[in-house]
């Protein structure tokens, strides 16, 4: 009997001391979240584009690694993401250069409506303008375009910033313009309700993928003049190249513009949260990639194509894995 009282005496005490070597190192976890959100809303867009699927992966990870409850919200995509982060009703943003660079200096779109309250969390990957249309369709360029029913993606996405910009800037009159997810837009133009889809997103495109499996489609860009005048135009676009065979019978590689994928962050989000956010998307690229091909760009050294100021958080990761910054990746708030 007194053996047993011994036996259950040091079990107490052994189960104290492990508690009382744990308690303190629970109590630091919580304390280094102290700020942090609860759970993580990620403005993704449509689906059938590619920001809901890679947003899916990153939703994963975040709710895998880090520990925090993460969600996919449909949205209409990179301007309106910048919205939805500057009126802090998501903690991270997927959008592109064009929307974050007009929305951060309160011009084009943006003008007299300027939000600088979003920071630069990470690079994403490389969005490419291109269009869609039947393969017999009388369209072979942007200036076939008039007469025509176009669209444009969704209201709020990559596709409608750049497709704006491209049909004024060539006097394009459609006979009318229409704003539809990438997978509505396919069966809308399956129905003979649109002539040409537009996207400005990652690829390939999921939706367009399984329209050129079931059916003839044809891709197109811009030539080469017509390259040259929208980059000396828009300086957040630049000259690409889509590779042959992304999709089902595009044999050719496919010349077009681009604009670079970025995630964004509130301005005032805890710095080591957004650090760790950083860390933990860098060092699960490998499963990202097998969600969508796409996060192989999802690299430190692409931050030089996203000429925008980091997030502090973001900022230090970055500094200490020695990529070289340029000025503009300094916030206001922090001195070089």
């Amino acid at each position: 009997m007194v053996n047993d009282s011994r036996r259950l005496l040091r079990h107490v005490l052994g189960g104290a001391l492990v508690l009382a070597l744990l308690l303190p190192q629970a109590g630091l976890a919580q304390q280094s979240r102290a700020g942090w959100p609860r759970s993580v809303t990620i403005g993704s867009a449509s689906i059938g584009g590619v920001y809901f699927v890679v947003a899916g992966g990153y939703a994963r990870v975040i709710g895998e690694k880090m520990g925090l409850a993460a969600t996919n919200r449909v949205t209409g995509g990179p301007v309106q993401n910048v919205q939805l982060v500057g009126a802090k009703e998501i903690e991270l943003g997927m959008t592109t250069t064009g929307p974050a660079f007009e929305a951060y200096n309160g011009v084009g779109e943006f003008k007299g409506k300027k939000i600088d309250t979003f920071r630069v969390a990470f690079p994403m990957y490389t969005s490419y303008a291109h269009w869609m249309v039947e393969a017999d369709a009388p369209i072979r360029s942007v200036t076939d375009l008039s007469g025509k029913v176009v669209s444009l993606g969704p209201r709020g996405g990559s596709a409608e910033f750049v497709g704006d910009r491209v049909l004024q800037h060539f006097n394009i009159k459609p006979r009318r313009v229409v704003y539809l997810g990438f997978a509505d837009g396919a069966s809308a133009m399956r129905d003979g309700q649109v002539d040409a889809n537009f996207g400005v997103i990652g690829v390939p495109v999921p939706a367009w993928v399984e329209t050129s499996v079931t059916r003839r489609v044809r891709f197109f860009g811009f030539n080469a003049a017509q390259m040259e005048t929208l980059t000396s135009q828009y300086p957040y676009l630049a000259r690409a190249a889509i590779r042959a065979d992304v999709y089902r019978g595009q044999t050719e590689p496919i010349l077009t513009v681009q604009m670079f994928n970025m995630a964004i962050v509130q301005k005032d989000a805890p710095a080591d949260f957004v650090y760790e956010l950083v860390k933990t998307i860098f060092a699960n690229v490998e499963f990202l990639m097998t969600v969508h091909p796409t996060s192989g760009e999802t690299i430190p050294v692409n931050i030089d194509y996203v000429r925008l100021p980091l997030h502090p958080g973001a900022l230090r990761y970055f500094q200490e894995r020695g990529v070289k910054l340029r000025p503009e990746h300094f916030p206001p708030e922090m001195k070089r």
